[in-house]
């Protein structure tokens, strides 16, 4: 979303398993199902409407989430809640702005959140310099009922000007995009690990599967950091132009083979991205300007009813969408297998 109009004009779920899950993937892609799940969008006129909306990170209890909204080329992080049987109207997150932010993660436990950021670094406000222009990731903690003031997470983390996407595993792992350069076919997006060992991140390290031949961006890892969905351009043949969705299952100490996720209308011309998943682990979110095949032939009342529908959200800006993640699995030929503790 923002980082498409930040860089280049580039266009960058989750089951919660037990600690003793593990998961096999045919290392194959499979064909595409007769029956693909259809996506749904998320909370239209509130959570999705006609501005570029991201997808939703969630607090454990479900009841309070987190998303971006850009407005030209800056992106806010907004919050909404559970009330009423419904979600409220957004409103700017506590932590968020004047700089431009995006990309919330919870924690697992719901004690932190890290977002991406374009604010000065602490180093170079500290010293009284003139920031050079960069994209890290910042946590906040809550603070009784709010959030603490901003940190900018270390240099074993912000390794690069353009981090961006965190997604946060049970013990603490931080998973993130990073491109080191930019040439002309853009960024050179991975898909990084930065281990937590007492108290401090580790030296990232790029993902096994993501080796810069591709654009993978956007990681969302399994709590148990059983699997990771994440998306990327230029794994297609022939390639479309546009990122889709991937999952990738852990094998022992290393990563299955790359699989692409199909679901309904997967195949639209739209980037999809910014995977995150319900605390539940029951359903997938995702982020898409999709929108429904344009049919010509249309006249008279459909052709009005399909022009209602462009004014709510059809409009080609971006989203936030759902799949049940089990369906997605399925139609996918994923097989998670649950062992005894």
């Amino acid at each position: 979303m923002q980082r498409a109009q930040q860089i280049s004009s580039l266009a960058i779920c989750a089951l919660v398993l037990l600690s003793a899950t593990t998961a096999t993937v045919a290392s194959a892609d499979v064909p595409r199902a007769k029956s693909l799940p259809i996506p749904t969008l998320f909370a239209p006129g509130i959570i999705s409407g006609p501005s570029n909306d991201g997808a939703p990170t969630f607090a454990p209890d479900g009841l309070v989430l987190y998303f971006e909204r850009s407005f030209g080329r800056r992106a806010i992080i907004f919050e909404s809640r559970w009330l009423d049987r419904r979600w409220s109207t957004p409103h700017v997150a506590a932590f968020s702005g004047p700089s431009s932010d995006q990309h919330p993660a919870f924690s697992p436990d719901g004690r932190y959140l890290i977002f991406a950021s374009s604010r000065a670094p602490t180093a170079a406000t500290a010293a009284g310099a003139t920031p050079k222009r960069s994209n890290h990731l910042w946590r906040v903690d809550r603070s009784g009922s709010g959030w603490s003031a901003p940190v900018e997470l270390p240099a074993t983390v912000n390794i690069s000007n353009r981090v961006f996407k965190p997604s946060i595993a049970a013990n603490g792992d931080l998973f993130f995009m990073s491109a080191e350069s930019s040439g002309a076919n853009g960024p050179n997006w991975r898909l990084y690990r930065s281990a937590l060992v007492k108290g401090s991140y580790q030296a990232a390290e790029p993902l096994a599967f993501s080796d810069g031949k591709t654009a993978d961006v956007d990681p969302y890892i399994a709590p148990d950091q059983s699997w990771l969905i994440f998306s990327s351009s230029g794994r297609q043949t022939p390639d479309d132009g546009h990122e889709h969705l991937y999952v990738s299952v852990r094998q022992g100490a290393g990563w299955g083979a790359v699989q692409a996720l199909h679901y309904e209308g997967d195949d639209w011309g739209a980037d999809d991205g910014e995977a995150q998943v319900s605390p539940d682990g029951k359903t997938l979110y995702f982020s898409s300007s999709r929108s429904a095949p344009v049919d010509r032939t249309l006249t008279g009342q459909k052709l009005l009813d399909d022009v209602a529908r462009n004014e709510a959200w059809d409009n080609g800006t971006g989203n936030a969408w759902s799949i049940p993640l089990q369906a997605l699995f399925d139609a996918n030929g994923i097989v998670v297998v649950r062992h005894p503790d």
